[in-house]
């Protein structure tokens, strides 16, 4: 299993709060819901190329001699860090994924410039909000991670601080090869 996280920071917020989305990332490693469900503008979920898998992941660090816990598996770029699945994932088959992007320079008010950041909106049916709002749940319980898993790989989404209430949820990726390849398995051509 190979695991990715994303950048520290994701400048597209401040267009991304302007324009009132569900899920923002609130300093470096957080992901609050925010707002109203504007998600009776977006398009509505379709069936995806390939399901997606959402997952709680509870965080331990590594043990005093080396290594993780049974059960635990480590993050190549998390040094320190073992994590393990917990609560019951979410498998999502239908969607709408709309791209982010937020150019080179882009930044919040008051933030120095960064670089160039990409992500999908993801909006799912009403049905699922509830099974959203439970995996989401068990992660902020936890003070853990969410896991998204496509196809054989998965990426984190920062720390769960409250459960997901909405609709929507943005997933911060950390490039543009990336984005193409998530949006490649994702959504079907045409």
């Amino acid at each position: 299993m190979t695991f990715h996280l994303p950048p520290r920071r994701w400048p597209v917020l401040a267009s991304a709060l302007a324009a009132g989305l569900m899920l923002a990332v609130a300093g470096c490693s957080h992901v609050t819901p925010l707002g109203p469900d504007p998600a009776a503008a977006m398009s509505p979920p379709q069936g995806l190329r390939t399901p997606f898998v959402l997952q709680a992941m509870h965080p331990k660090p590594f043990l005093s001699a080396g290594g993780c816990p049974a059960g635990y598996a480590t993050v190549p770029v998390n040094n320190g860090e073992c994590f393990a699945r917990t609560g019951a994932p979410v498998t999502i088959t239908a969607a709408a994924v709309s791209p982010v992007f937020s150019p080179p320079g882009t930044s919040p008010a008051g933030q120095p410039p960064g670089p160039a950041q990409y992500g999908f909106m993801i909006t799912l049916s009403a049905a699922e909000v509830p099974e959203l709002t439970a995996v989401t749940t068990t992660a902020a319980d936890d003070q853990g991670p969410l896991a998204l898993s496509v196809d054989g790989r998965t990426w984190f989404l920062p720390m769960v601080t409250q459960p997901f209430t909405s609709r929507q949820l943005m997933i911060p990726l950390p490039s543009k090869d990336q984005a193409v390849q998530l949006r490649h398995l994702l959504v079907t051509p045409g």
